[in-house]
């Protein structure tokens, strides 16, 4: 039990970015998802990127569930 709090925090962070671009794209919120695609006469390109805003509250999201899971399994041989 004791990485089972860096998997918490792992899963929680792209779970969150995943929810997020879900839905940003099923309600058409465009600050939450952002990608352009651009075909241009010489080729195709394209961009594809992230807002800030889902990126931080994926981090929130993942340090959050890093201090849950080390309450909930702590280390047996940290003594806590």
């Amino acid at each position: 039990m004791k990485y089972v709090p860096y998997y918490i925090s792992i899963l929680g962070f792209f779970l969150t970015l995943v929810f997020s671009y879900l839905i940003g794209s099923y309600y058409g919120i465009e600050w939450l998802v952002f990608y352009d695609l651009d075909t241009a006469s010489g080729g195709f390109t394209l961009e594809a990127g992230i807002s800030w805003i889902p990126i931080i509250i994926a981090l929130l999201v993942a340090y959050l569930g890093w201090k849950i899971g080390l309450k909930r399994f702590p280390d047996e041989n940290s003594g806590n």
